[in-house]
């Protein structure tokens, strides 16, 4: 981990692909860093690095029985780390990604057995977000995404802020401006029946409901 903590400029638009490059290596070596999405800033690593993870939870001061979301790439990631995708999850992952609604599923066999993940479920999400997409094309692992903030605290929407938090405790800053809202993604569990909203989020629930609905 860097003494002071690099800050990398990148397009939110276009974004270069070298300087995704020297983040993608940063995630590969086991570090974490920030980032925006198009909701708040976050804070990720590879989510298959159990150290990098512990100090993800170290920074938040968050308990280690509550689980992080992911972040992918796109479907065929899903189905890397989920046991099933049921109907319903086909209905939202068509409508509502890439985008803010985080689908909770129940998690695959190998992810169970491992020491690292015990927990029966798992949360995913696809971001509309093209400097996440670059990361996690690059990457091709899952990331972890948990807002950039302390507990009970509004998340950060500006690099700026992600380092007046947590300077010296990432390795790595992107800089992709200010995102453009503040309000967290939506949770949904579809382990359950009905589908259950967890966290109600920038996808509201009437548009939910809508498309489980739909014929």
């Amino acid at each position: 981990m860097n003494a002071i903590t690099e800050i990398l400029k990148i397009d939110p638009v276009k974004p270069q692909e070298d300087l995704v490059g020297r983040a993608v290596r940063v995630l590969k070596n086991g570090g974490v860093i920030g980032y925006p999405t198009e909701t708040v800033y976050g804070i990720g690593c590879n989510f298959f690095h159990q150290e990098a993870v512990d100090r993800i939870y170290a920074m938040k001061k968050r308990r280690h029985d509550k689980a992080f979301i992911l972040i992918v790439a796109d479907p065929l990631q899903v189905r890397d780390v989920v046991a099933e995708i049921p109907e319903s999850a086909e209905r939202l992952m068509e409508n509502f990604w890439p985008g803010p609604l985080t689908i909770i599923f129940k998690s695959a066999p190998h992810l169970q057995r491992s020491e690292f993940r015990r927990s029966k479920t798992i949360a995913v999400r696809i971001p509309d977000c093209r400097i996440c997409l670059a990361l996690l094309k690059g990457c091709g692992f899952p990331i972890v995404s948990t807002s950039a903030n302390l507990n009970q605290q509004t998340p950060a929407d500006t690099a700026g802020e992600v380092l007046a938090l947590f300077d010296k405790k990432l390795d790595l800053i992107i800089d992709g401006g200010r995102t453009p809202g503040t309000i967290p993604s939506t949770i949904v569990d579809v382990t359950k029946t009905p589908v259950k909203i967890i966290r109600q989020g920038a996808v509201s629930k009437l548009e939910i409901n809508t498309v489980l609905d739909a014929v």
